[in-house]
């Protein structure tokens, strides 16, 4: 199955439930769900640019990482984002190891070695 077809059975990760659900202003929920996407999208580049790669959206519904030499991967929630990255790396990443966040949390960005 090619990867356009696959994400249409993604369905919602938690991490996307920024949004505010207001029926009565949905232009409102679209422009807090887009700047969420926006924020997290950067907060992801801080982490996978040390590492080479670059986190973009992917249409308001997943997240395509890409590597130096152009190759793209699709990953269709926020939980899918590490095993793409250590793919397209060749690196073996723990995001919840404390040498991999904290510089983050003090610089902004990571020191990977």
């Amino acid at each position: 199955m090619c990867e356009v077809c696959a994400i249409f059975g993604a369905g919602e990760h938690w991490s996307d439930f920024a949004r505010q659900r207001d029926e009565r202003f949905p232009f409102e929920d679209i422009l807090h769900y887009r700047e969420e996407r926006r924020r997290r999208v950067a907060m992801l580049n801080a982490l996978v640019q040390p590492l080479g790669l670059v986190c973009e959206d992917w249409d308001g519904e997943a997240l395509a990482l890409t590597d130096a030499r152009g190759r793209t991967k699709i990953a269709p929630t926020l939980g899918d984002v590490w095993p793409v990255a250590e793919s397209l790396s060749g690196r073996s990443i723990d995001p919840l190891t404390e040498d991999f966040i904290a510089p983050v949390a003090i610089t902004g960005t990571p020191a990977h070695g």
